[in-house]
């Protein structure tokens, strides 16, 4: 629900294997402290909202197990040192080197 960007001093939020259907909250892009970000094992669909990538604390975010498609918003290039989990070959990335897949460099 888009009551979720009110938890704006929210720096962990675990959402993973609750099975939500529908695209992600837009929202999550106000939780200006969030740290840590799991979305994994869900049933997300769509694109993966370019607020997020404003969230300049962020350090991990799990987007696995879902039915994401299209690319990593050039928003989350600025990030620093952010580890991104997907495991959808629908998703691309054209961020630099602090954006990874797995372990694996996101170019």
């Amino acid at each position: 629900p888009s009551e979720i960007g009110m938890l704006s001093s929210l720096n962990w939020l675990g959402l993973f294997s609750n099975a939500i259907m529908g695209t992600i909250p837009s929202e999550i892009g106000m939780l200006s402290s969030l740290t840590w970000l799991g979305l994994h094992y869900n049933s997300f669909t769509g694109t993966i909202p370019s607020e997020i990538g404003m969230l300049s604390s962020l350090t991990s975010l799990g987007l696995h197990g879902n039915a994401i498609t299209g690319t990593i918003p050039t928003e989350f290039c600025a990030l620093n040192n952010t580890f991104i989990v997907y495991d959808q070959f629908e998703i691309s990335c054209t961020c630099n080197d602090s954006v990874y897949r797995e372990g694996t460099t996101c170019n």
